[in-house]
């Protein structure tokens, strides 16, 4: 639980982490935190919303995102925050909470939940540093690229599941009459009785 009278520095980056992932806010004085609603409102015309610190928060303990050189500080950084106030353009891997609020204060769109789980999902992890560098619209091409990658060598194992019943059951002929399996296959032509 939240320490009910804690105090947080105008302009400071809040997050509160639940299952799977983070939330982020910025601080704007009075209990108030600005943040982007993302999926939880998205009836709403909106996603950016100042809420109290409690709604934000849900109870669960909030942390502070503390920056070695930030470019901006305290109401700049909440005048910031109050300038998209009536962006629409929430996207989870490329304009999400996260970069709103790193946005605010470092001029720079970012998100570490983002480069993590790109990082988790390829075995290099280069695919994270390429797309903190890449533009909207090219990020959302190169994302839905390697989901098709993903998608493609799925269905390829899938597709071998399927035929390893066969490949062993030639294995376990060609075994039988004592071929060596690993001999290349020989296909016969059924209407000429020949090997091709």
């Amino acid at each position: 639980m939240q320490q009910p009278n804690k105090r947080y520095p105008l302009g400071a980056h809040l997050i509160v982490k639940h299952l799977g992932y983070s939330h982020h806010g910025i601080y704007a004085g009075r209990g108030r935190v600005i943040h982007y609603s993302g999926l939880a409102h998205f009836i709403k015309k909106h996603p950016i919303e100042i809420t109290s610190i409690d709604a934000f928060s849900h109870g669960k303990k909030i942390h502070v995102r503390s920056y070695d050189k930030p470019r901006y500080k305290g109401k700049i950084v909440v005048r910031r925050m109050r300038s998209r106030m009536y962006e629409n353009h929430y996207h989870l891997i490329i304009n999400n909470c996260e970069h709103l609020c790193s946005w605010a204060i470092t001029g720079i769109e970012s998100s570490t939940q983002v480069e993590r789980m790109m990082h988790r999902l390829t075995t290099i992890g280069y695919v994270s540093s390429i797309m903190s560098y890449m533009n909207g619209m090219m990020l959302t091409v190169a994302t839905t690229c390697f989901a098709l990658v993903l998608y493609i060598k799925k269905k390829l194992r899938d597709q071998a599941k399927r035929k390893m019943p066969t490949y062993q059951f030639l294995r376990e002929k060609s075994l039988k009459r004592n071929i060596d399996p690993s001999a290349p296959l020989v296909f016969i032509d059924p209407d000429k009785k020949e090997p091709v």
